[in-house]
Formats: C-alpha cells, structure tokens, sequence
C-alpha cells in the first residue's frame, strides 16, 4: 500500500499519512516520486515545501505539487531552497489566484521566476545549506530522543497507589489579557503568548508583545493550555506575560521538571475539559487546581527530578543551537541567492 503524504514545518509527515492501494497509486501516480524531490503546498497554505528522503512509493494529494529539477539545468536541492527566499514566494502568491481558498494552478506554477545561477554553483548552494539542515535535523532528532527518555524515567518513577491535587503541589497562575492596543509585533514590552498558537517542543516562539503585562510567568514556568486543547504545555524561556488561554504553573517543591512531564502524562484527565465547553473546551481556575497527576515514589523523588532535569537541559540546548542556526540559515539564503555572498565565504560564515 502506497501513503498519502502531509507537509508540515518543512518536512514530510509520514508517520500520520493514509494509505491507498496498489492500484490507485499507480493511476495517480504515474511519474512516481522518488528521493531528492521538492514538494510544494498549492494552497492552505500556500508555498510550504518538503523534501522526499525515501524512494518508497508515495502520492501526491490535491493540495500538493511534486517538483524536479532538470539534471544539469535546475538542481532539486538548490530548487527547496530558491522556492522559500522572499523574492521566489511574492512571485508565488502574485501568480494565485481565488479569495476564499488562495491557491496556484499548475500552468500558473510553470510560469513562476526562479533565479537559476550556473549549475555547479546551484549545487554547492545546496551542499551549504543542506549542511546546516543537517544540523538542524540532527538536533530535532536528538531532541525527541531526550524528550521520550524523560517520559519515560517519570513514567518508571511513579506510585501507582497515589495521586496529587495539582493545587497541593504547584502554585498557579491563571492569564489574563492586556488591553489590545498595548499589544505590537515590533518587539516592545514583553513577549505575550494567548495560547498555543505559538507552541514549540519546549519553549513558544516571540511573534507578540505587550507595553503593559497583566499576568506574568517567569522563566522555567510551565504554560498550561487552559483551552483547547486543554493541558498542552511549554516552558516559559523568559518573563512574559499570559494570556486568558494560559496559567503559569510552578511547583512548590522544586521538581519542575518532573511536574512538566507527569502533566503531559495525564490525558484523560485534559480530555474532559477539552471537549466539556459548549464551542471551545476549556477548564477554570478551581478544576485546574483540582486535577490530579501521579504521585512520585518517595524514594525516587530527588532521583528522577536530578534525571530528568539533566536530560532537559541537553533538549534545551540542541533546540537553541536550532534557533540559532535557523537565523543562521535564512540570513545566509537571500545572499547566496542573488551572488551577494559566494560559496566559499558562506562556508566561512557557517564554519563548515
């Protein structure tokens, strides 16, 4: 059975596709994809790509273009990186069409200006960036390994026999939102997050902030969802200030890192929330401080919270080398794109 691949945050989501058979995939696909290709989303959203890494059968959905480049005329690898600069995506979006659903048709799409320097050079681009995609891609993997291992020593260090208020263990504090107009994206104030829109692995990413915080949490709090989904969670990496959708939760016995993960654990537990409001779940300050998590072994509390934290600052680590590398890598882009910065000076810059 071939699958129907999804595109998200720049890579091919392969562990959530649907499968088709045989016979579909050799009617929809009649120029399989096979490794080293581009994919590109024709609408909802716009413009995101992915590349192929395996050479399984694979089908392309609706909202999907395979792209290859010509052998010696456009390189696939420099192709995934000329179609995110800015110049390649403005292109991209003035040649859709539609208002509802903005989306690009296919001989819309072959018209599309792509800035194609000398072939060999169109390669080396590729190795320089790649370089640093591999890095980022070593890094994510390490992360998710980190982050199974503590879920797993928390998991191991529970007492079956007993569970705790999370009230009784944790201080709480519910967000409350700024005044709209205090709010800007221009980095004055301090980061201001509503609810997970933002999220990441760990830690949210800045994309707003406040001249006149209400509610803060400080850093190396735990952000709890309080609407759906009910109960995600993240660090806070810094001061901020939270919104309604948000609580800043602190433990009272300094096993923050612990507590972090025994509130992933407890699923049933948010699923009653997250589906039990009459639009959006949600869950309010007295059922939040009554939720229950899993009591830890007493003779293992101080171990699994030495454990666990230490695994979560090597995590912490390889996602900020990410953050630092991505800049990294979208600073060097546009400058190996239009020839302002050569190959051999980027590889400097990126100290291959």
């Amino acid at each position: 059975m071939a699958s129907a691949i999804l595109v998200r945050d720049g890579r091919l989501v392969l562990d959530e596709a649907r499968y088709v058979s045989e016979d579909v995939f050799e009617r929809w696909m009649s120029v399989p994809l096979r490794s080293g290709d581009v994919i590109l989303t024709s609408e909802a959203p716009l413009g995101r790509v992915a590349r192929v890494v395996t050479d399984a059968p694979l089908v392309l959905g609706q909202r999907l273009f395979g792209l290859r480049g010509r052998k010696d005329v456009l390189d696939s690898g420099y192709l995934y990186y000329a179609l995110q600069t800015h110049r390649v995506q403005a292109d991209l979006i003035g040649r859709a069409t539609g208002t509802t659903v903005v989306g690009i048709r296919q001989s819309a799409l072959r018209q599309l200006e792509v800035p194609a320097p000398a072939y060999p050079q169109q390669v080396a681009i590729a190795e320089v960036l790649g370089a640093l995609d591999d890095k980022i891609e070593a890094n994510r993997k390490l992360a998710a390994t980190a982050d199974e291992l503590c879920a797993a020593i928390v998991r191991e260090s529970q007492d079956s026999n007993r569970a705790e208020r999370l009230g009784d263990v944790a201080e709480i504090v519910m967000g409350s939102s700024p005044p709209g107009k205090t709010m800007n994206e221009d980095g004055e104030g301090v980061p201001f997050y509503q609810g997970v829109r933002d999220f990441g692995l760990r830690f949210p990413t800045r994309r707003v902030w406040t001249t006149a915080p209400t509610r803060t949490a400080h850093g190396g709090d735990i952000l709890v969802s309080v609407r759906a989904p009910v109960g995600t969670v993240n660090y806070a990496p810094e001061t901020l200030c939270i919104g309604r959708g948000l609580a800043a939760v602190r433990s009272r016995t300094d096993q923050q890192s612990t507590l972090f993960h025994l509130l992933r654990s407890v699923r049933r537990a948010w699923a009653e929330y997250d589906s039990g409001g009459t639009v959006f779940g949600s869950i309010n300050r007295d059922q939040l401080h009554n939720i229950e998590i899993p009591a830890i072994r007493s003779d293992a509390v101080a171990r699994c919270e030495a454990e666990v934290h230490s695994v979560e600052q090597r995590l912490a680590s390889a996602l900020r080398e990410n953050e630092s590398l991505a800049v990294l890598r979208d600073s060097v882009l546009p400058k190996l794109m239009s020839g302002q910065l050569r190959v051999a000076e980027a590889m400097e810059v990126v100290a291959l």
